[in-house]
């Protein structure tokens, strides 16, 4: 019985090691994303919301998950995340020292009303990592 517990653990080690290492090198690299009316200093989010006022300045921010992700792409959108629909385009978003992206979109004349869409790419990927969507209401 005792010469069937060590090569189990073992192998339960094992597979708990590759289980993570997967998911580190093929899952996301930016996670838990989020819209705000401001960032703090780090980069994280400060009053999250989906409905801004359309004088508000708005604040993309996400959480950079792997070291091998420095910098990023945030896209904006009017409506649905759609080519057609693009408007912004953030090109080296770089990750601050506390592993988050910020962006910001602001128009001195005021966003139209209706929804919006954020998207970010880890680096010169073409795969969306965080898509959010949120309303400019008056």
């Amino acid at each position: 019985m005792k010469k069937l517990i060590i090569p189990a653990i073992i192998l339960i080690l094992v597979l708990v090691g590759a289980n993570s290492a997967y998911k580190y090198f093929f899952g996301p690299k930016i996670v838990d994303g989020a819209v705000s009316r401001s960032i703090d200093k780090d980069g994280k989010p400060v009053d999250e919301t989906k409905v801004f006022a359309p004088e508000d300045e708005i604040y993309f921010s996400a959480r950079g998950k792997r070291l091998l992700v420095k910098e990023g792409k945030v896209v904006w959108y009017k409506g649905e995340a759609k080519k057609a629909n693009r408007f912004k385009v953030q090109e080296d978003v770089k990750m601050s020292s506390s592993r988050y992206f910020g962006a910001k979109l602001s128009d001195p004349e005021g966003l139209e009303e209706g929804l919006y869409s954020v998207v970010i790419y880890a680096g010169n990927s073409d795969y969306i990592q965080v898509e959010l969507q949120f309303e400019v209401k008056k």
